[in-house]
């Protein structure tokens, strides 16, 4: 299983519309991924704080994630956001956000 996260990086004057990024844009998201990319599961991570210092310092305002079962399904993600069908999403993240957006992935392990 792998792990895809989309993690919003604060900047500078930065905002974050968690209502509109709940009500709509998770929505959209669903909706375009839907026959495309197959993923066991879909969800948003909000106000990521360092748990050691007291949550003083916001990380990430929004760490999207989506769980895949394998490579192809991950190689089937990177193929979406590429594709002109991810527009949508592009530009509909300037309406909620002005944060950096960093893609990674990692392998999820479990004994």
């Amino acid at each position: 299983m792998y792990a895809i996260r989309g993690t919003y990086w604060p900047r500078e004057g930065t905002f974050f519309d968690h209502d509109y990024y709940r009500k709509n844009h998770i929505r959209l998201a669903r909706e375009l991924l839907k026959d495309r990319v197959n993923y066991r599961s879909m969800h948003a991570e909000f106000d990521q704080r360092v748990l050691m210092d007291g949550g003083a310092e916001l990380r990430s305002p929004c760490i999207f994630v989506l769980v895949v079962d394998s490579e192809s399904d991950v190689e089937a993600f990177r193929n979406f956001r590429r594709a002109p069908h991810a527009l949508p999403l592009r530009e509909d993240a300037k309406i909620y956000t002005n944060c950096v957006l960093e893609w990674t992935v990692a392998e999820i392990v479990e004994e």
